[in-house]
């Protein structure tokens, strides 16, 4: 039914939807339906997909050392690309016969495009090795990328069947759509292994360069051209290259004097297996393969259909193997989504029912639908931009949920009022009351779009973590403002509820109406009153808060940190050990942690020993799928070990990983010298302080760095200082006699032939399915054990005789690198420390390096560069972004202020309320022992922006209480700051209770999300002080017209 036109004066596009219910509720309605198809469109992951602006450049010189890897390789890649425009800076690490340089880029340019170009640059070296490997320019993956899901398979056989067999797998997980990478992360390459001992090849007269060119000219695959007949072309191809142990076995190596052609299964021990490594992969203590999954799509839609692929692969798995699916990001999204959800639904019905126990149920109702209109509205739009639904966007949603109820509340309220006044119609109250608050709500609006677009703009992986929080913030507010202003007005248009015969709920919203008026009557109007008149000291206690809550954090009371302070579901326990110690040391010192581990779990279990039959297929599966603890894998290389495990949905709900680890450690028991770190919570990374020593002068290094560590180690809560410049494995250096020389023999031959005995010389490469398969001549491994043994070793001479190796060269040993750092082309050493957070605060300890101790060295050490790890570094630029950015913003949210209220004085005012609002968020973190965390931040920053508006809108208020050419005086001002009471209260009510069941949630899925939700309510409910209080006096201050005396006028007021 139309309303009379006759009764409002329509003037603008807010009176006409007012007046026009339907174009209204049908703009409500197409944003309602973009939402609900946006969230069948819309990507769903646990964490967004972001890529760092770095490229990996990859070479493998096989069987070389860290020294002679970084002359021969990383050097001449270093020179050849260092010099490409766009290139910000080369991080260079040499490990064993590998090197890796990441080449990290600007942010403004193409990675495909420079990754064309290093390609480019690198095949245009002249001079790298031949036995060099393919370089690989790759892009860089996120440091914690480790794919959607990943896939186990374990059992009681070898290494080399449960490959071949997985490699099956592989190729059908590969075929999922949607799977853009299935990465096997522990595979080692397939070799054909052939052994020749040296007295076989002394027998016979041979030279393992012998049977590799035998090899080569027997095993052949060539194709020979065209047979151009005229009747068709044939294609001509020689085919006899032997693809495993058997066809290579039979082979003729040589024709011998007696006419009988000897066999290389005759001389040689032939193995078709993997290639030669001191590795070993176990998952639940059985043989393991494993592989992640990767995708570019929709991460839980491809982890699900995963699981389901792994289902049906289950029932062909041969007797022995089991097939497993873990570090699930599906479940993991599953159950953070329905924790969040189910907080979220609670607090909205808590926002509901505080709204309505203060406000007309209908103000009540459409105050909550524009929550939900507003974030379908970015529904709507996420898609577009390319936002996933994900933990951090859900976050953003969650953070808006506390402040889009603050645009209807304000408009609810001020419709209410002028409906309850009852000098207008209902729509001319509804008019009219949008349009006196329009302007503050609006520039309330554009402050908080103000104050997250920073986060937009911010370097490295921290910006992109920040944007979907900001956009999801930024899109709900727009939405909001539109739902506020153009479609809650027009449901607001009712005439008043008559209270002849009132509910109870309407008593009830009467008595709690009628104590808040009382409250405001007997309490904040007379301390109001003091304060302004005490207006100096109440600054003066405000400021003093100011300084209590820096010194709070200056002193390290409550600790920084860019991650949060929360343990994982999913984590992993590093375990190192020197260069020196052997590999059956670091197995020993494994198998010791995995025992320990197993044996927790059988107690949490309620396992006894003899229950865990391996034998019996179905007792295992019933086993682990009640088991707290999904999978443990555990990986063992030379000189370390890495052991991963998932707990399971009953294990989160039952364990304390706090607990869990200290319990698992007490079982473990000296450790010897080796080394334990467990990485169970966000951030955590095995070393808190990193730094970096080079200089164009290597004497002065191992000096430089000594005194360093011995700097750290007197500070208190640092140990476990090391430095790079551990020993690695020792090398073998052969120096050429005289003697060989006059012979004829080149250092060259010498260094080829003891290559081909330890190493192996290769004779070819072919694929066998999707893999390739080396084949390698090399002595047995029995016969490379001693040093002994290398002397020994015969070398062929020039003259077709042969001399033991030791005869022909000096053998010395010489200590060798463990591993090689490179910084921007110039070696470097890094010292590592770990810190006790109960006694140092790590980012102290850097300001105190770098102010004195690096300059003193860089003093001593002529010459000497020192520089902070590349996380610092990363650290550093985040925060001197973010100051930059927030300064800016700080600047347009006075701009915004300023022209309004046409004033250079009065924004002050308002920005005065965001630091109030901090020591909020400061003091609960300090109260509950949480440090200060990236969620924290983007929770001070909705704190902020919500004190601002409400200061804004107070003073708005204030504004109108009086004229512009004559200003209110001090009656005025604590009359327009009562009036505005009910509405900054409901704001703070509304928004701690749709956070109280996130606060009060004890999850493992929901504690990533406290450290916003403390801030956010901490710091409305100081804010709403400095609102309330500090903003009213310190208006009066800077209004330097304000009459010292109070006029007659306050007394009158005061008395009604």
């Amino acid at each position: 039914m139309s309303r009379p036109m006759d009764q409002v004066k329509l003037d603008g596009l807010l009176a006409w939807f007012a007046d026009n219910p339907v174009a209204a509720n049908l703009l409500m309605l197409v944003i309602l339906a973009g939402g609900a198809f946006g969230m069948i469109d819309v990507d769903k992951e646990v964490f967004p997909r972001f890529s760092p602006h770095q490229i990996e450049v990859t070479a493998i010189f096989p069987g070389a050392g860290p020294a002679e890897v970084e002359q021969s390789v990383c050097i001449p890649i270093e020179e050849a690309v260092h010099d490409l425009s766009g290139i910000k800076h080369l991080h260079g690490e040499i490990r064993g016969d590998t090197c890796t340089i990441g080449v990290e880029i600007l942010p403004n340019r193409d990675r495909e495009q420079m990754m064309a170009l290093l390609r480019s640059r690198i095949q245009s070296i002249r001079r790298l090795p031949k036995q060099l490997e393919n370089i690989d320019v790759l892009p860089s993956d996120r440091k914690d990328d480790d794919g959607v899901i990943w896939v186990a398979l374990h059992g009681e056989t070898d290494a080399f069947s449960l490959q071949r067999f997985g490699d099956r797998i592989q190729q059908q997980l590969a075929t999922i759509p949607g799977v853009s990478r299935v990465r096997n992360y522990g595979e080692i390459g397939y070799e054909i292994s052939v052994e020749v001992a040296p007295e076989q090849l002394r027998k016979y007269r041979l030279t393992l360069d012998d049977v590799a060119g035998a090899i080569r000219q027997a095993s052949v695959e060539l194709p020979g051209g065209l047979v151009k007949n005229p009747d068709g072309e044939l294609l001509l191809r020689v085919d006899s290259r032997a693809k495993d142990a058997d066809a290579v076995g039979s082979l003729i190596i040589k024709t011998l004097p007696d006419g009988n052609r000897l066999r290389l299964d005759q001389i040689a021990t032939i193995k078709d297996g993997l290639e030669e490594r001191l590795y070993t992969w176990r998952h639940n203590g059985q043989t393991a393969q494993g592989w992640e999954i990767h995708t570019e799509q929709d991460s839980v839609a491809v982890a699900r259909q995963v699981k389901s692929t792994i289902e049906a692969m289950r029932a062909n798995l041969p007797e022995g193997l089991r097939l497993i699916t873990w570090w699930d990001d599906s479940q993991a999204y599953d159950e953070r989504i329905g924790a969040l959800l189910e907080n979220g639904l609670i607090g909205f019905l808590l926002v509901c029912s505080v709204l309505t126990l203060f406000l007309r149920l209908r103000v009540a109702l459409w105050a909550g639908a524009g929550i939900f209109t507003s974030i379908l509205g970015a529904f709507w739009l996420m898609p577009m931009l390319d936002i996933s639904l994900n933990m951090l966007s859900l976050f953003g949603f969650l953070l808006a949920m506390g402040v889009l109820v603050d645009d209807a509340i304000i408009i609810g309220e001020s419709v209410h009022s002028r409906q309850m006044e009852g000098r207008e119609t209902p729509l001319q109250a509804a008019v009219n009351g949008v349009k006196a608050v329009a302007l503050p709500v609006t520039l309330s609006v554009l402050i908080v779009l103000a104050a997250f677009l920073p986060g937009l703009y911010l370097p490295g992986w921290a910006g992109q973590m920040m944007r979907p929080i900001c956009l999801i913030m930024i899109l709900t507010l727009v939405f909001s403002l539109i739902e506020a202003l153009l479609i809650l007005p027009s449901h607001l248009v009712a005439a008043v509820e008559s209270n002849a015969n009132p509910t109870r709920l309407q008593k009830l919203r009467t008595k709690l109406n009628q104590g808040m008026d009382r409250f405001v009557d007997r309490v904040y109007r007379p301390l109001l009153k003091i304060a302004l008149s005490w207006r100096y000291l109440t600054v003066a206690l405000f400021a003093a808060l100011l300084i209590l809550c820096s010194g709070l954090v200056a002193s390290d009371r409550v600790r920084q940190s860019i991650n949060p302070d929360v343990t994982k579901d999913s984590f992993w326990v590093s375990i190192q050990l020197p260069q020196s110690a052997p590999y059956s040391e670091a197995q020993a010192l494994a198998t010791r942690v995995e025992n320990a581990l197993f044996a927790l779990r059988d107690e949490l279990d309620g396992v006894a020993e003899a229950g865990r039959d391996a034998n019996n297929r179905d007792n295992v599966t019933q086993m682990y799928e009640r088991s707290v603890i999904v999978g443990i894998e555990t990986i063992i290389w030379e000189h370390g070990a890495g052991i991963w495990l998932e707990l399971s949905s009953e294990g989160r709900q039952r364990i304390k990983v706090e607990n869990f680890i200290r319990d698992w450690r007490q079982r473990i028991g000296d450790i010897g010298r080796g080394k334990v770190d467990f990485i169970f919570k966000e951030g955590d990374e095995p070393y808190d302080i990193e730094l970096m020593l080079g200089s164009d002068q290597p004497n002065i290094l191992a000096p430089a760095v000594e005194q360093l560590k011995q700097q750290l180690k007197a500070f208190p809560g640092v140990y476990d200082v090391i430095d790079s410049a551990e020993p690695g494995k020792p090398e073998i250096h052969l120096t050429l006699k005289p003697d060989a020389e006059r012979l004829g023999l080149s250092l060259e031959q010498l260094a080829e032939q003891v290559r081909q005995g330890y190493y192996g010389a290769e004779v070819y490469r072919f694929i066998r399915g999707r893999k390739e398969v080396k084949v390698m001549v090399r002595y047995p491994l029995h016969e490379r054990r001693s040093l002994d043994q290398l002397k020994a070793q015969p070398i062929r001479l020039p003259n077709e005789t042969s001399a033991p190796l030791t005869n022909l060269a000096e053998v010395e040993l010489i200590q060798g690198y463990s591993r090689i750092h490179r910084e921007d082309r110039q070696r470097v050493l890094k010292v590592q420390a770990r810190v006790d957070p109960t006694l140092t605060d790590a980012n102290e300890l850097y300001v105190l390096l770098e102010k004195d101790v690096f300059q003193t060295l860089e003093n001593q050490f002529p010459g000497l560069n020192i520089q902070t790890g590349q996380q610092r570094q990363e650290q550093k630029a985040l925060l001197a972004a973010f100051s930059k950015n927030t300064l800016i913003a700080l600047l347009v949210i006075y701009a915004l202020i300023a022209v309004p209220f046409r004033s250079y004085s009065k924004p002050i005012i308002f920005l005065l309320a965001a630091p109030v609002a901090w020591c909020g968020a400061v003091l609960a973190h300090w109260g509950v022992g949480l440090s200060l965390s990236m969620e924290s931040l983007v929770g001070m920053i909705a704190a902020s922006g919500i004190v601002i508006n409400d200061s804004l809108v107070l003073l708005y208020c204030i504004r109108q209480s009086g004229d512009d050419r004559d200003p209110p005086v001090e009656a005025l001002i604590i009359e327009a700051c009562a009036s505005r009471f009910r509405p900054i209260l409901l704001a703070f009510l509304t928004t701690f209770a749709g956070f109280l069941p996130t606060l009060l949630e004890t999850s493992a899925q929901a504690q990533f999300l406290i450290p916003m939700t403390l801030s956010l309510s901490a710091g409305l409910l100081v804010g709403m002080l400095a609102s309330l209080i500090l903003t009213p006096v310190c208006y009066t201050i800077l209004d330097r017209r304000r009459s010292p005396v109070v006029p007659r006028t306050h007394a009158a007021l005061s008395s009604d």
